[in-house]
C-alpha cells in the first residue's frame, strides 16, 4: 500500500508541475502578446527630412495670407536625430538647437532637446509636439511651454507651420552662388 501511495504522489507532484509551467508560459505569452500590440498602436508618420519653416504674411489684419519661407530649417533624420538651424544672410549658418525625437502617436512627436539657443528653456527637457501633415508637402506643428527661461509663466500653445524641402528636377538657373 505505501508503495502505491508513493507512486499516486509522485503522479499528483508531476501533474501540479505541469500544470504551473503551462499557466507561466500562458502568462508569458498573453504578456509579450501585450507588449507587441502597444507596440504598434499608432501609425508611423514620415518625419524624417529636411524641413524649412514658413510664415503666413499678409497686407490684410484678418487674413492669414501668403505662406513665405524663412531662414530657419529642421533636420529630422532617420536616426532619431533633430538639429535646427539658421542661415544668417550674407553670414554663416548656425545650429539653434538639437537632440532626438521619437513619434508617440498618430499625431505626435517627442523632442528630447540636449541644447537649444532659441528656446534654452528647454534645454535637456522633452518637450511634446503636437503635427498634422498637410497638402504640399506641409507639416503643422502645436507645441506647449509652460515657462519661460526666467520661471515666469508663459502657458501658451505656439503654432509653426514646416514645409518639406524636396529636390527639384534641375538646377535652377537663378540660383546666386
Amino acid at each position: 500500500m505505501t508503495v502505491r501511495c508513493l507512486y499516486v504522489n509522485q503522479i499528483y507532484t508531476n501533474m501540479k508541475k505541469k500544470y504551473f509551467i503551462t499557466m507561466l508560459a500562458a502568462v508569458l505569452l498573453a504578456v509579450t502578446g501585450a507588449a507587441a500590440q502597444k507596440k504598434a498602436s499608432f501609425k508611423p508618420a514620415d518625419l524624417k527630412g529636411i524641413w524649412q519653416l514658413c510664415h503666413y504674411v499678409s497686407e490684410i489684419p484678418d487674413v492669414p495670407g501668403a505662406l513665405k519661407p524663412s531662414n530657419t530649417f529642421k533636420v529630422l533624420s532617420d536616426d532619431g536625430r533633430i538639429v535646427n538651424f539658421t542661415l544668417i544672410p550674407g553670414k554663416d549658418a548656425i545650429i539653434t538647437g538639437y537632440g532626438t525625437y521619437i513619434q508617440l502617436t498618430d499625431n505626435s512627436y517627442r523632442e528630447s532637446i540636449e541644447k537649444n539657443i532659441h528656446l534654452p528653456m528647454l534645454d535637456n527637457k522633452d518637450n511634446v509636439l503636437e503635427f498634422e501633415m498637410g497638402e504640399g508637402g506641409l507639416m503643422h506643428l502645436k507645441y506647449f511651454i509652460s515657462k519661460d527661461l526666467n520661471g515666469n509663466e508663459l502657458n501658451c500653445w505656439y503654432h509653426e507651420t514646416w514645409k518639406r524641402v524636396t529636390m527639384p528636377p534641375v538646377f535652377p538657373e537663378d540660383i546666386v552662388r
